[in-house]
């Protein structure tokens, strides 16, 4: 189907709509509405979102917190906004030592034959003195630092006026760190040599972060080039022949005396009867400089501007505060948003949603909210269900609350997460592999044109959306959206997800046998998420847990034995019996442990087993799944969730639960 194809159904869907004026229930987000209309014809008819894009990504280029092309970034956005007659300004985030600009590279073989080289350096790395042209030379290869400084020294007369292959695979972070770079003693032996500079392996596509230079006094002297691995295999075989091989290379990498500030963009439409209550769309507008930030995030940011433009040119007063926030810093590790909720730590109360769009160029097709929403979002998210034929809308109530981040870790959102602001989870459809452009040298603005379809209907969908969850007669309510503090198993099972909350305080011993058997040793750390954060595709798997079979339906409950050699010990001790005081098996989703390596789950009231065996938690969530549980069902995994400060206390080391057993006895 082409694209006029596409916009003519839209249109007719539209009109079709409007048509409905009379019919249409009251309170229902339809659009009887007339600016609901015409977001809509916006949104359908004269979308902006691509050229929102193509400024960022061809006029400014990559934006690194701390470069200029940031700092015009940040003020044309401020000044776009103020265009539409929408609030906006620049509210400081953050600075940065020292600031970067990158200007143009290039580099080529010049002997024994003449190619274009394919490679990128890191932010924050030195560049070349002009065009620098030199011979090759291999490294050290020794991986302690003794060892390669020895090594150095045999090679010191070699290294004057020559490019360096160093050993190891490149993973776009500079040479001497990406945090605090420091030149170490090797990088510092080779410059003290006359070293041009050197070159590293990279992975295609050749991915390039950045390092952080401290002071002006600190600055890096030799450059740090990631050359894709096919030319840096062909480069060193042709050395190891013999052979004499000169290279090229003219990197303009700029630094600036600082410290130099940046600063988030923040514009809003004013609420007409809640002005004090927000709807925040967010993005980030900062990116790596290897590209030019189109993928990451131009295609995120732009969609907020987008949104905010069509409210305000359909006229939109909504009676909450809607919110734009172009974040800085997000790749620094989050900074920008911190800033902001440090600077206004009301809004943590005060914001109603945000929706934050940081990722590949896709299109909102749905979204997951929780039971408490689904009945405000079937009507606010209506039109969107027949705006487009290619992206019905989707709306998926969603029992099982997510858990709070616990650190900035991702994107954006986490820092609002972790405050338990309500974030709205969506569903969004597109084909492109974002590995493919983050952090790369491909995250370039051709990357998204293809998706141009895609980026358009993502920014009239947010903005439906936030209009909608704006005129409200009540805020979101943030019940069933974030676990409470606590200690959680979640259950994969062949039926599908079972979440239950453990009673660690009244059965304790039971509790800590259950999770020894069920959580890996290092948990919960290497559950919580790292940064930098690592896009879809590229994340390596949650540690294994353990996976088990449901062994028996019999005397009303599930029993479910579990495979385990997590802690091989954990399953070694012989259990006294303890009964949970509080907790009774009074009805369907108690969860209970028969064994050291069993547990089960209730199908009914059973009351026998309050004498017998403990109950150590309950079911939560998903207790339709208990219902249909099946003998020789599998159970692909248990995962234990720790929330708040209380429960990741709660220890179950060897020594901790052998002092619970020792009570327990006493």
């Amino acid at each position: 189907m082409s694209r006029r194809q596409r916009f003519r159904i839209a249109a007719v869907a539209f009109l079709a709509l409007a048509a409905v004026v009379n019919s249409a229930p009251a309170g229902r987000q339809s659009p009887e509405d007339p600016v609901l209309q015409k977001i809509l014809e916006i949104g359908l008819r004269d979308n902006q979102v691509m050229t929102w894009l193509d400024i960022a990504a061809n006029r400014f280029g990559g934006r690194p917190a701390g470069s200029d092309a940031y700092a015009n970034a940040s003020a044309w956005a401020v000044h776009q906004f103020k265009q539409w007659g929408v609030e906006a300004v620049l509210e400081e985030a953050g600075e940065v030592s020292v600031g970067f600009n990158r200007g143009p590279w290039f580099g080529r073989m010049v002997k024994p034959a003449e190619k274009t080289l394919i490679f990128g350096t890191p932010s924050q790395t030195a560049g070349t003195k002009g065009i620098q042209r030199g011979r090759v030379v291999i490294g050290p290869v020794k991986e302690k630092e003794e060892e390669a400084l020895a090594e150095l020294e045999a090679l010191k007369d070699r290294l004057k006026d020559a490019w360096v292959l160093i050993p190891g695979e490149s993973t776009g972070v500079a040479r001497d760190g990406r945090r605090h770079s420091v030149m170490s003693a090797v990088t510092k032996k080779m410059a003290e040599a006359g070293a041009l500079g050197t070159i590293q392996a990279a992975k295609e596509p050749v991915r390039i972060l950045g390092g952080e230079v401290d002071s002006w006094d600190a600055l890096p002297v030799l450059p740090d080039i990631k050359l894709v691995e096919s030319q840096y295999n062909e480069i060193k075989a042709l050395v190891e022949q013999g052979q004499d091989v000169e290279l090229e290379f003219d990197i303009r990498n700029w630094f600036k005396t600082g410290p130099v500030k940046y600063a988030n963009v923040v514009a809003w439409i004013p609420g007409t009867m809640f002005p004090e209550e927000i709807v925040i769309l967010g993005g980030h507008l900062d990116s790596f400089d290897a590209g030019t930030g189109a993928v990451d995030n131009g295609s995120g940011f732009s969609v907020a501007m987008e949104a905010l433009r069509q409210l305000a040119a359909a006229g939109a007063r909504p009676k909450r505060t809607v919110m734009a926030i172009l974040f800085a810093a997000e790749e620094n590790g989050i900074l920008g948003a911190q800033a902001w909720l440090k600077k206004n730590p009301e809004r943590a109360v005060q914001t109603v949603l945000m929706i934050n769009r940081d990722g590949s160029p896709s299109a909102i097709v749905g979204a997951n909210v929780p039971p408490a929403w689904y009945q405000d979002f079937f009507k606010i998210t209506e039109p969107l269900r027949q705006a487009d034929p290619v992206w019905p809308f989707d709306l998926v109530e969603d029992e099982y609350p997510r858990v709070k981040s616990e650190r900035p870790a991702g994107n954006d959102a986490s820092v609002f997460s972790m405050q338990g602001i309500p974030v709205l989870s969506l569903q969004t459809r597109s084909d492109y592999n974002y590995s493919r452009a983050w952090h790369t040298l491909h995250d370039t603005y051709n990357e998204v044109v293809p998706y141009a379809e895609h980026q358009k209907h993502s920014a009239l969908a947010t903005a439906v959306i936030a209009y909608g969850v704006a005129n409200l007669d009540k805020p979101l309510t943030r019940e069933g959206v974030y676990l409470p503090d606590g200690i959680y198993a979640d259950f994969i099972t062949a039926q599908g997800r079972i979440l239950a909350v453990l009673d660690y305080v009244n059965a304790p011993l039971a509790a800590a046998q259950f999770i020894r058997i069920n959580e890996p040793p290092a948990a919960p750390e290497t559950l919580r998420p790292a940064f930098p954060p690592i896009p879809p595709g590229l994340a390596p798997p949650l540690p294994t847990t353990t996976v088990g079979h449901f062994i028996s339906l019999a005397d009303g409950i599930a029993l479910g034995f579990i495979h385990s050699d997590t802690q091989k010990a954990a399953g070694e001790a012989k259990l006294p019996k303890t009964i949970n005081p509080v907790l009774k098996h009074d009805g369907l989703g108690v969860l209970g442990l028969r064994t050291e390596n069993s547990f089960y789950f209730t199908l009914k009231k059973n009351s026998s087993f309050n004498r017998t065996y403990p109950a150590i938690g309950k079911v939560i969530a998903g207790i339709e799944v208990v219902k249909i549980l099946r003998k020789d069902d599998e159970i692909k995994s248990i995962r234990i969730i720790r929330v708040g400060p209380e429960a990741r206390d709660f220890k179950t080391d060897d020594e901790s639960f052998k002092k619970l057993l020792e009570t327990t006895d006493k």
